[in-house]
């Protein structure tokens, strides 16, 4: 029966969120796509998601959503879990692209709930719930106040949980997240997992306070997937290497556009993408910023080196 399976362990560690490539013209390039889900297989990340924020998910259309799906599945062919973000205002569209992302072989839906036009609270919750019904896979709320506006407090988040249990995680899109993270456990006794984005701006607290997964930008997966493992068996050395980090991804997340933009352009400086270009309306990062990038780039030069299309293949 749709919305009973639990969440399994595995929705733990790294799950960066995909980049979707374009060409000079702004047509999306399905090599490069792929290409960028072998390097991250290649970094050792745990999962994948597509269609977030970073995703430029809403610059698609739904037919390249579906076709991007198809080749994500296709080419992970099982060997990490996929998580399909479900973009859609509308509960009409949003429940059948939830079952359409199920078929297609998703292992988990992210749900960004609706927020254009200020819906109120029994609505947002209907919307999370109806997908949460529609389909036999754990779900993840995507809580994101800043982006959206709509603020859902952890009792709800909780209350959501309890009648909906496929609804296992909360991707907490905030900053700070550690209270949240914390309130969400206790309005939970502890059965609501958390998960952050933000690209971990305060993952060693995160991490004390229980949250499971991190969910960053593919280009810095490698650091995170050493990261997130000495955050957990060795604190002193995980906030060392979160402290050498953190200057890089203050840098990118001034802005949602401004982190897609650098995003590109890091993942151009290790040939994983052949272009940088971002769907317009998009950040145009000037020669300032582009020298401070270098500037960050060169301090953490060994976790950027040159992707080898061979490496890939072989994980």
């Amino acid at each position: 029966m749709p919305g009973t399976q639990q969440d399994g362990p595995w929705i733990c560690g790294v799950i960066p969120i995909l980049p979707t490539p374009f060409n000079c013209k702004g047509e999306v390039e399905e090599g490069d796509f792929l290409q960028v889900i072998e390097a991250s297989l290649a970094d050792g990340v745990h999962g994948l998601a597509m269609f977030g924020l970073a995703s430029e998910a809403y610059k698609l259309t739904d037919q390249e959503k579906r076709r991007l799906t198809e080749l994500l599945i296709e080419q992970v062919a099982g060997r990490i879990p996929v998580i399909i973000s479900v973009f859609h205002h509308s509960l009409e569209v949003a429940v059948p692209e939830a079952r359409r992302a199920a078929e297609a072989g998703a292992d988990a839906i992210m749900v960004m709930p609706p927020y254009l036009m200020s819906p109120g609270e029994a609505a947002v919750r209907g919307h999370i719930g109806a997908i949460a019904s529609a389909v036999d896979l754990p779900v993840i709320v995507q809580y994101a106040p800043l982006q959206t506006g709509t603020s859902l407090s952890p009792q709800t988040l909780a209350e959501i949980h309890d009648e909906h249990p496929n609804v296992t995680h909360v991707k907490v899109d905030l900053v700070p997240s550690g209270p949240t993270i914390s309130s969400l456990k206790s309005c939970s006794q502890n059965r609501l997992g958390s998960m952050v984005g933000y690209m971990g701006l305060h993952l060693p607290d995160d991490v004390r306070r229980g949250v499971s997964a991190v969910m960053p930008t593919v280009s810095v997966g490698r650091i995170f997937v050493r990261l997130f493992h000495l955050l957990q068996e060795d604190p002193d050395q995980g906030r060392k290497l979160h402290e050498r980090l953190l200057p890089l991804l203050n840098f990118m997340m001034q802005s949602v556009e401004m982190l897609i933009a650098v995003e590109k352009q890091l993942l151009v400086k290790r040939g994983i993408l052949s272009s940088a270009y971002c769907r317009r309306p998009a950040w145009t990062l000037d020669s300032f910023h582009l020298a401070e990038l270098e500037e960050h780039v060169t301090a953490l030069a060994e976790w950027f080196p040159a992707y080898s299309p061979l490496e890939g293949r072989s994980a």
